[in-house]
């Protein structure tokens, strides 16, 4: 066995940095990498054990436009930036969040920011509205974008005709992921078995990018070729109630952009949850 005389000497200047000004000093001290701070603040009072119905991001900004869900009773901040609005429809037993409408979520706060609001709302089961990009799913059928069907993803074995499942090896990295993924986990860690459903819209763009940071800009509105169809909106609606087992009275209704704009109401959101600190929601 060979034994290098000089494993523990300092290294040769030239070794570490021939410009670098400073000596080498082996006592000196690394900072670690230590992940970003997330704080997450619900406002609103809310019995738990409600089920508990999510729209989130393109999907569920076009939603909101004619879903009818009445008055604002909540908001959700992520260091002081409001991305959730919660809302208790009177058509309804469940409780609607409205997630990511006016901004993205970076990558490292999806799971907190699911698993803080599945903790404090205590949802019986969930169901959630989003996107998948028909462009980037594989597939051994190529469809045009106006034939692409919704698809779905479930913690159970279930059927949803005439949706297809979001078949491996698909993924989905978004917030929505994140909260199926907590469903999950809650229910191999308990003797329940969690009812969770994913809804995914046909989508011709390709999926964004998650930001690295998280910031309060406004996102954009879904452009003309991704206004879905009335027909597919409303059969989506009434699963999304059906599916957590609180169906409401009602169906969604298409409103013009020009008149109660999802946009519109997002920005009427954000601007009720800048009126004083902490933001208040009347």
């Amino acid at each position: 066995m060979e034994i290098d005389p000089l494993a523990d000497g300092l290294p040769p200047r030239y070794a570490i940095e021939s410009d670098d000004e400073d000596e080498y000093n082996p006592l000196t001290t690394q900072p670690t990498d230590q992940g970003p701070v997330i704080n997450i603040k619900i406002e609103g009072q809310f019995t738990p054990g409600y089920p508990l119905v999510i729209a989130s991001d393109p999907a569920g900004n076009f939603w909101a436009d004619g879903a009818d869900l009445g008055e604002q009773h909540g908001a959700i901040f992520v260091n002081h930036i409001q991305v959730g609005s919660l809302f208790k429809p009177s058509s309804t037993r469940a409780v609607v969040l409205v997630s990511e409408a006016t901004t993205a979520l970076p990558l490292w706060s999806m799971n907190k920011y699911a698993n803080h609001i599945l903790d404090h709302l205590q949802p019986s089961a969930i169901s959630i509205l989003d996107v998948y990009s028909v462009q980037s799913y594989i597939s051994s059928e190529l469809l045009p974008v106006h034939e692409a069907p919704v698809r779905y993803l479930s913690l159970q074995n279930i059927s949803l005709d005439p949706f297809h499942m979001f078949a491996p090896p698909n993924i989905l990295q978004s917030t929505s992921a994140a909260f199926m993924s907590a469903m999950n986990i809650r229910t191999l860690s308990s003797s329940r078995q969690y009812n969770a459903v994913i809804l995914l819209l046909p989508s011709p763009e390709i999926p964004r990018t998650a930001p690295s940071k998280l910031s309060p800009s406004r996102l954009s509105r879904p452009s003309g070729d991704q206004a879905w169809p009335v027909e597919t909106m409303v059969e989506v609606d009434e699963k999304l109630f059906e599916i957590v087992g609180a169906k409401r009275s009602g169906t969604w209704a298409f409103r013009s952009m020009s008149g109660g704009s999802a946009f519109s109401l997002s920005k009427k959101r954000q601007n009720l949850a800048e009126v004083g600190e902490g933001g208040m929601y009347i």
